[in-house]
């Protein structure tokens, strides 16, 4: 056997030969057998390249060397073969190349190269076959070598006939010809083909006979004599002569006949002595069952596996084995069936253009009778200039329909995609299920060689079954691949700190699939859910992607199997087996189907073209291709150049239409998607949850998602809500809280009173979004956790970066920028939930919780999402509690009432009465029940409601009387100062005739001698009179016999039900009943207990409300705009819940009353379409009990109440009645209003003895205010004076502010002025301060000449005060009109000059932006704040932003915006991280407090030389040492612990700062720090606070590593070092002793080693902010108490030197270290030559220099080596040496002796040393 096997071939051929060999040598382990794959430079990588034991290349592809016997040979010779396959293709039946190979002296492993020429020559075997009588069909006779030849040998033959080459093979140099034309057409292009295929360019003519199958033999034979026919192979099913499908046996030919061509190929090869391999090929014609011998192929098949799985022969191993001179022995016998398909990268869909490319994936099929053969495997490249083989897949069966069936099963197990290409996989499966392959079909005919042409020809055999599913899934893959780029393009833009998108929700795309065009709109509404729309239908379709290319595809419930891959703009999409190769429409331009030569560009630019013209030709895998123009149109570019290679995709040509007005790029579609599927109620629902769902987390739903779902869940749930749709909308309600939190503006619950850069989640989100690494951005845990949550609802469980966190981060986004798409699905469900029952089984908690989270994830942004919640919350849970409680009430009454009837007589009879009048609830219900049962006789319950409406107005001469067997009561009673008579009784409607028994009694009875009388009747009625319910009927049966001196008439409408409607009738005009509407179903005495008649300034209109609640709207009758809400309530009972110190903790019924008028005004606001108009509502609460309290204690309550009126618009909780106080029962209302700092207050008084008065012209600016989110400077004027202090308003008296007394909003100019003198505990006799405040109604503050004149007068009028200013800045900038211009930006100048002379000379001015600031303001402010004289604070707001361009001018103009003006001058994202904006407060009244604050630190009183000395409680001589010290993961437990020697004796472990400032400063003082948000000042920390009472600006530097948020610059820090200051901290030092200089001292708690010297801090102004500390220290006026703690090194020193200021105190810590610079680096830089000097002394590395000096030459590199790392580790230690020596030497003692430090103290000694040199200096300055 050979050594050495040379292979001769690539792919699938050469993998063959190696898996033979490998065979061979596991049977002949003794016979090693080398194979050497011979490879282009191209495939060296190749598969086959990688399974041959050797690899030769030969060279380029493009050199074609397969071919290159020259080449060839030279490889041969340098890898040593000693034999050579050449399988089939390139020189296998080439008969020089088997003379080279016997020449070299090898062995070919195939027949001579004389059988080869007889054989392989079609001519010369088609010659040799008629000599050895096997038919052969008509043809040239011989080789035609010209045109004019073939036309005449053409016309002999007659056509059809096929022009084929002498050489040819593998289907190729082949054409069927039909005409002379098409003869002298491809004649030439045929032979030149053949030439370079098979290096032979001669041509015959054969006969084409139709209708005919090919068959063909397979022998083998050997160098003895013996030839073995193994089997008749039917390979008709071909495609231009190019096989697809094989199988042994052919199905069509009986034993015998097979048996006839099997020994007609025997003896064709025995002829020539053939050796080797081989295949005879027939035309079989079955109607005449003839056959046409057609070739010889001397080479093994491409289909050869079909005979070896029949035959159990492995005919490569045999080749061998013959070449080598074996005999062949044991002939097989042929069983069961076999079939092979082809799959090759070519795409039918294209005329079987080749498609070659990377292979991306590959999964070829297994199992039971299945073989596959291929030379690819997955990541291998299927090149251009080779055939597109990818795998033959071959199925063994016992019969023909078992093979058929396992190759089908095999065909679709096969995945395969390759990148830009395409394959006939779907073609293959389209074939086998074709019945003119599998069994008699049409016509009842098997297919013959033409068929697939013919069907072709016809538009037959197109394989696009599922082509609407493969468009859907290309719609989504271009959905997914535009969601990539916005999620590139967020977050590209998030890094710039400017998120966008660009998102428009659907996606539009034109998609061409086999010539047509459709486009298709898809987007989507979930995590997997999409919404694809082809013309006027619509589908939904759900992916579940399994990896990059496989998916199932549910589209209507009907679910699919999909392989897809994308590449440009192709999608490559199989569905279910069958591929389509679908292209976004590019409008004219066409690219290369795949890699390939250009051949020729017939068009040039300008040129005309029709459809179809060819306009490139391309040559892949030696075949061309000729790409048509695809409509008549004009060649506007051609993009390649004949000759050279193109990738696939690659553009060609550009064409544009011929018509002006459109461009035809296709046929139209004529696709339609599936129908939509049937859903059962229960699936509609969910699916349509899932959508709704989907919307909140930033999906794009449809349009009508909410009207879908609600559908679908009245559908599911026509009469209740399932527990399952309860829990369904929980979960929902679930979703969109967790969304909305990460929207809020201010600080979560635990954020409120912690000190933090950034105070809200959407900054948090905004920072997140740089980075995506929580940690990195710095994130709090809080947030982490919430983010982490909303995340978990697009099915990312962690934060880790993948594309799926991406994807989500996306919709998370687009979440935040829909929040009012989402608000109004989750209105839909709570306006659903309101007129629902209460759920049960334990799921009402659950709502409820739900409920309560919804309001507070949205906090106070959503006015309408909490009134409905509120509203839910009411429904279902507190008014059943209620009505429960009231029903036992009413019930025991019953029983008490019926009882006094029973015996009316009884001594207790009175006692009894009393009692059921001083029942708080309802009465009448009682009488009303009474009445429906129809009792008779005795009604107690006259006379109870007759003392319970009237007891409190006088009521005397009270009569029980039964008028004719009617119980009736009258009496007399006081209102206004005016007498009546009551008349009252029962009965029925009947009794109200004229002359009827009502009318006679009170007739009777009425007032004597026409006195005034009032009437109440309590009638049975049948049914209750609805509020909006005409009471005409009722009115006329009155006004026919009421008396006239009857001034009112109360009708009591008793149902069966026991309701009670009350109508109540006046005398109108002329003395007509006119019915009292706006109190109907009220008793007029209730109505007037609530305070009904306050209201006669306004039009009423009752509105719908909960029992017990009157509700009207209220329109002034002289202003229409005046609209507003009034609830009225009583409280029949009353507890007071009080805490275990008997302090009042709560009062739940009447905090029940207010929540139901608030649950009637809510739920009127959400049904109006501006809810926000209704915003000056009122509730008014009567309590009938009389109360033991003393109102004051009330206000106790105001924290309870003012949730309920969150967002509901509310001007007012008045509650009113009676207090018991000190023994004295007095009448008192206590009112609860919200100030317009946002504080809720609660004023005691006097109950309102005037009527409400309607909105006057400044309670409309107010409103007007407020509706813009803003406040109205009169409204701070109470919060601004505080308690005893005071307000006077100024204004301009020529150029002087004088006080003014006017009417509030009386102002003319957009600037207010006041002098406000408030009281402190610190300062009694109060603090005055000139303040300002911007007029957000006139102009939105703009200013001009009027308002800068204000300002510069109020400046002037502060320095002649004393007296800072305090500034409410809101202001739109200049003011812009028609009338003015540019001297208003002179004023603005003129006002900007005098702010800097006024700060220049050390005025303070403090500025509280109470809005939008524009243009000129935030100048003003940053004058005023921002610089580094300045002392001036700035206080900032959730709602306030400081721009110089607002928003809408930025996008108009083209500038860079951001989504609102917050994001371009707000807080946290940008004026409290650039450390402009000094502190950050929740709301206006929070930053008012923070500017008292400040004045308790800073202000010096008139004749003062500081600000007070504060008393204190905390020892000045107390000990720091046991203080707590907080840093997770720190060794020190305690701040003594900082400072040990035994735990940090060389003061170079972290530690918290912040908890030592803690330690030192008063303990019963407030600490605030300023510059908390400064971004990159971490490691300077400045507060305001109080050691020993003294007021101090306390400076600590940071002693932890700080880490940086972001991506920090490559040539910085990666984190904030421990005791070092950066550019930043730098400015915030140099800032806070600017700032304090002349007011407080200074105490700076230093562990400084200096200042950071990294490029990136000297580029961002390191040495000027540094120098600036300098200045500051030298021009600082006070004492400044500086205290080494730990380390002072480098140019800390310099700044901080007690040579810049003779009032520094210098202390320093037992343990501190002082000098230039530490030890280490000293000894490293500047004792360098001692370190040096000191290793070589070394002992160590004296005897290893000496060593090596002595060594030889073989010993001296270890012995090197082992020096130089001696001479490191020594010189480590020396370094170690002379740094403790210097530290020793420049120890902290030193710095004492040499002045540079005062003394050194104990830290026990810390917080007493520094009062005591402030006192120290207090003492001093008080005695100058």
């Amino acid at each position: 056997m050979f050594r050495r096997i040379a292979i001769v071939n690539r792919g699938e051929a050469a993998m063959r030969l190696v898996h033979a060999v490998r065979d061979l040598r596991a049977q002949r382990p003794d016979e090693p057998i080398t194979t050497i794959a011979l490879a282009t430079d191209e495939e060296r990588t190749a598969m086959f390249a990688r399974e041959a034991d050797e690899v030769h290349l030969l060279g380029p592809a493009a050199d074609r060397p397969y071919l290159d016997h020259e080449r060839l040979a030279r490889a041969l010779t340098d890898t040593r073969a000693d034999a050579v396959w050449v399988g089939w293709g390139f020189v296998a039946e080439d008969p020089a190349f088997a003379e080279l190979v016997a020449r070299l002296g090898l062995t070919f492993v195939g027949p001579s190269a004389e059988a080869m020429r007889r054989l392989g020559d079609k001519i010369g075997a088609k010659l040799l076959a008629e000599e050895v009588g096997v038919p052969v069909a008509a043809w040239s006779g011989g080789a035609v070598e010209t045109l004019d030849e073939a036309l005449v040998a053409a016309e002999r033959i007659g056509y059809p006939l096929m022009l084929k080459a002498a050489a040819g093979g593998g289907g190729r140099g082949i054409r069927r010809i039909d005409s002379p034309e098409a003869l002298a057409e491809s004649f030439e292009r045929t032979r030149d083909e053949a030439a370079r295929a098979f290096g032979s360019g001669a041509l015959f003519l054969e006969r084409l006979i139709t209708g005919a199958r090919h068959v063909e033999v397979q022998v083998i034979a050997d160098a003895h004599g013996t030839a073995w026919a193994l089997g008749v192979r039917d390979c008709t099913v071909q495609r231009r002569s190019q096989k697809l499908v094989e199988e042994s046996a052919s199905p069509l030919l009986d034993p015998a006949r097979a048996d006839e061509l099997r020994a007609a190929a025997e003896r064709l090869v025995l002829a020539v002595g053939y050796v080797g391999a081989g295949t005879v090929e027939f035309l079989h014609q079955p109607e005449e069952d003839a056959f046409a011998f057609l070739e010889v192929n001397t080479r093994l098949q491409v289909e050869h596996p079909v005979t070896e799985v029949t035959n159990d022969l492995d005919l490569v191993t045999w080749q061998l084995r013959v070449a080598a001179g074996e005999r062949l022995r044991d002939r097989p016998v042929e069983k069961g069936h076999a079939v092979e398909a082809r799959l090759n990268a070519e795409d039918p869909d294209r005329d079987f253009a080749p498609a070659p490319g990377r292979i991306a994936r590959f999964t070829p099929p297994s199992g039971p009778g299945i073989r596959v053969d291929t030379g690819v495997a997955e990541g291998d490249v299927i090149p251009a200039e080779f055939d597109s083989m990818i795998a033959k897949v071959i199925a063994h069966g016992r019969t023909r329909d078992e093979a058929l069936a396992r190759l089908r099963r095999a065909l679709g197990d096969t995945t395969v995609v390759v990148e830009g290409g395409a394959t006939n996989k779907s073609f293959l499966l389209e074939l086998l299920d074709r019945p003119e392959v599998t069994g008699p079909g049409r016509r009842g005919t098997w297919a013959d060689t033409a068929w697939i042409d013919r069907l072709r020809a016809e538009g037959g055999l197109v394989v696009d079954r599922h082509a609407a599913i493969a468009l859907v899934a290309a719609a989504i893959e271009c959905t997914v691949e535009a969601e990539r780029t916005e999620i590139a393009r967020l977050l590209a833009t998030a890094r710039g700190g400017r998120p966008h998108t660009g998102h428009r929700g659907r996606t539009t795309v034109d998609l061409k699939l086999r010539g047509a065009t459709h486009r298709l709109t898809c987007a989507r509404t979930g995590p997997e859910t999409f919404r694809v729309g082809l013309g006027d239908r619509a589908v939904t379709a759900r992916i579940d992607r399994i990896d990059a290319h496989h998916a199932r595809l549910d589209v209507e419930g009907h679910r699919h199997r999909l392989v897809t891959a994308t590449h440009g703009p192709v999608h490559l999409v199989e569905v279910d087996g069958v591929a389509h190769r679908i292209s976004r429409d590019e409008g004219g331009v066409l690219r290369a189907p795949a890699p390939a030569l250009v051949v020729a560009t017939p068009v040039a630019p300008g040129e005309e073209v029709q459809a179809g013209q060819p306009v490139v030709v391309l040559e892949s895998m030696k075949m061309e291709t000729a790409v048509p123009a695809p409509f008549p149109s004009r060649v506007k570019e051609v993009c390649v150049q004949a000759g050279t290679q193109v990738e696939g995709l690659t553009a060609l040509v550009r064409l544009e239409p011929l018509e002006d007005d459109e461009t035809p790029t296709g046929e139209a579609s004529t696709l339609v998607l599936p129908d939509e599927h049937e859903q059962g109620p229960e699936e509609a629902w969910r699916v349509a949850l899932d959508e709704l769902t989907g919307a909140i987390l930033g999906f794009d739903a449809r349009d009508d998602v909410l009207a879908r779902y609600l559908a679908a869940r009245d559908r599911l749930c026509p009469e209740a809500p399932s527990d399952d749709v309860i829990r369904g909308e929980c979960a929902f309600f679930d979703t969109f809280a967790d969304v909305a939190e990460l929207r809020r503006n201010r600080p979560s619950d635990e954020q409120v009173r912690t000190e933090l850069r950034i105070h809200s989640d959407r900054e948090h989100l905004h920072t997140y979004l740089t980075t995506l690494d929580p940690d990195r951005a710095g994130l709090p845990a809080g947030f982490v956790e919430r983010l982490t949550r909303a995340l978990a609802h697009l099915g990312v469980d962690s934060l880790d970066r993948t594309p799926e966190l991406e994807a989500a981060v996306l919709r998370l986004f687009l979440a935040q920028q829909r929040a009012g798409d989402a608000l109004a699905l989750v209105v839909g469900i709570l306006e659903r939930w309101l007129a629902e029952p209460a759920p049960g089984n334990g799921l009402a908690l659950v709502a409820r919780e739900r409920l309560e989270r919804l309001k507070r994830a949205t906090q106070l942004r959503y006015a309408l999402l909490g009134d409905l919640a509120r509203s839910v919350r009411f429904r279902w849970f507190d008014q059943p509690a209620a009505d429960a409680e009231r029903a036992r009430s009413w019930s025991q009454m019953l029983d008490d009432v019926a009882a006094l009837a029973a015996d009316p007589d009884a001594p207790d009879h009175a006692d009894g009465i009393a009692r059921l009048v001083a029942v708080p609830e309802k009465n009448d219900v009682t009488l009303a029940t009474r009445l429906a049962a129809g009792v008779t006789g005795p009604e107690p319950m006259l006379e109870v409601l007759a003392r319970k409406h009237y007891g409190p107005h006088g009521l005397t001469d009270l009569r029980v009387l039964d008028v004719d067997g009617r119980p009736a009561v009258t009496a007399r009673y006081e209102l206004d100062g005016a007498g009546a008579t009551l008349v009252s009784t029962v009965g029925t409607a009947d009794d109200l005739d004229v002359d009827g028994p009502i009318a006679q009694l009170v007739a009777e009875h009425m007032a004597p001698d026409g006195g005034a009388s009032v009437v109440e009747l309590y009638l049975r009625h049948d049914a209750e009179l609805g509020l909006d319910e005409p009471s005409d009927a009722l009115r006329d049966r009155l006004q026919a016999w009421l008396p006239g001196d009857v001034r009112r008439i109360v009708v009591g409408l008793c149902t069966r039900a026991g309701e009670v409607t009350y109508c109540t009738f006046r005398r109108g005009g002329a003395g007509v009943l006119v019915e009292d509407d706006i109190i109907r179903g009220h008793h007029p005495m209730v109505a007037r207990r609530l305070d009904l008649w306050r209201l006669r300034p306004f039009e009423l209109r009752r509105l719908p409300a909960p029992e017990d609640v009157l509700l009207v709207e209220a329109v002034a009758r002289d202003n229409s705009a005046d609209r507003r809400l009034v609830a009225m309530a009583q409280v029949r009972q009353l507890t007071l819940v009080r805490d275990d110190a008997g302090r009042l903790t709560g009062a739940p019924h009447a905090e029940r009353a207010v929540e139901h008028c608030l649950e009637a005004i809510r739920r009127t606001r959400a049904a109006r379409t501006v809810p926000g108009r209704l915003d000056m509502n009122h509730v008014w609460v009567h309590v009938w009990p009389t109360v033991d309290l003393d109102p004051r204690e009330a206000r106790a309550l105001q924290g309870r109440i003012t949730p309920l009126t969150d967002s509901a618009g509310i001007e007012e909780v008045l509650v009113h009645g009676t207090f018991r106080v000190g023994g004295d029962e007095v009448p008192r209302a206590i009112r609860f209003h919200q100030q317009a700092s946002g504080a809720v207050r609660a004023d005691v008084g006097e109950p309102p003895a005037a009527e409400l008065e309607p909105l006057g012209d400044y309670r409309g600016k107010v409103l007007r205010a407020r509706r813009r989110g803003l406040v109205h400077p009169y409204e701070l004027a109470d919060q601004l004076a505080g308690d005893g202090g005071s307000l006077v308003e100024l204004d301009l008296d020529g150029d002087r502010l004088v006080e003014v007394q006017r009417p509030y909003g009386q102002n003319t100019a957009g600037i207010i002025c006041a002098r406000v003198t408030t009281p402190t505990a610190l300062h009694p006799e109060g603090i005055t301060r000139v303040v300002l405040a911007g007029d957000p109604t006139k102009g939105l503050g703009a200013v001009a000449e009027a308002e800068c004149r204000r300002i510069i007068a109020a400046l002037d009028l502060a320095e002649e005060l004393g007296a800072p200013v305090e500034w409410y800045a809101l202001s739109s900038g200049a003011r812009v009109s028609m009338t003015s211009g540019t001297e208003n930006m002179d004023w603005v100048g003129a006002a900007l000059k005098r702010i800097v002379e006024h700060t220049q000379v050390g005025h303070e001015i403090n500025v509280v932006v109470a809005g939008i600031t524009v243009g000129a303001q935030p100048y003003w402010a940053a004058e005023a704040t921002m610089l580094m004289h300045t002392r001036g604070i700035l206080v900032m707001t959730p709602d306030s932003a400081m721009v110089l361009t607002g928003k809408q001018s930025l996008d108009y103009s083209g500038g860079v915006s951001a989504e609102d003006n917050l994001g371009i001058g707000g807080h946290d994202r940008v004026m409290g991280p650039n450390g402009q904006a000094q502190y950050w407060a929740p709301d206006l009244g929070a930053a008012i407090r923070v500017v008292m604050e400040h004045y308790d630190a800073t202000h010096v009183a008139a004749g003062e030389r500081g600000p007070r000395r504060a008393p204190t409680s905390d020892p000045a001589d107390r000990d720091v040492s046991t203080f707590p010290h907080e840093l997770p993961g720190s060794e020190f437990t305690t701040v003594g612990d900082v400072f040990s020697a035994a735990l940090n004796p060389e003061r170079k472990k972290p530690f918290e700062i912040r908890s030592v400032i803690a330690a030192c400063v008063d303990q019963d003082h407030e600490v605030r720090e300023r510059w908390a948000s400064m971004a990159d000042a971490e490691t300077a920390i400045v507060v305001d606070a109080r050691m020993g009472g003294h007021s101090v600006c306390m400076i600590g530097i940071e002693s932890k590593p700080v880490p940086r948020a972001g991506f920090p610059p490559t040539d910085g820090p990666d984190a904030w070092t421990a005791g070092t200051l950066f550019p930043r901290s730098s400015k915030k030092v140099a800032r806070a002793i600017n700032v304090a200089s002349g007011n407080r001292p200074v105490v700076v708690l230093a562990n400084l080693s200096g200042f950071d010297g990294s490029p990136e801090s000297m580029r961002n102004l390191q040495l000027e902010y540094g120098a600036e500390i300098g200045r500051a220290i030298v021009n600082f006026d006070g004492p400044i108490v500086f205290v080494v703690i730990s380390r002072y090194h480098g140019g800390a020193f310099v700044v901080f030197s007690k040579q810049l200021n003779p009032d520094m105190t210098v202390l320093a810590l037992e343990g501190s270290y002082a000098s230039v610079l530490g030890g280490a680096p000293a000894a490293a830089v500047v004792f360098a030559r001692d370190v040096a000097a000191r290793t070589a002394d070394d002992p160590r590395v004296a005897e290893l220099e000496e060593r090596l000096r002595t060594a030889p030459a073989r010993d001296r590199a270890t012995l090197a080596l082992e020096l130089e790392e001696t001479r490191g580790a020594v010189r480590a230690e020396k370094i170690g040496e002379i740094a403790a020596e210097f530290d020793r030497v420049h120890s902290i003692r030193r710095a004492v002796e040499v002045g540079s430090v005062d003394r050194v103290i104990a830290v026990a000694e810390l917080r007493p040393s520094i009062i005591a040199a402030l006192s120290t200096h207090a003492e001093e300055a008080t005695m100058r």
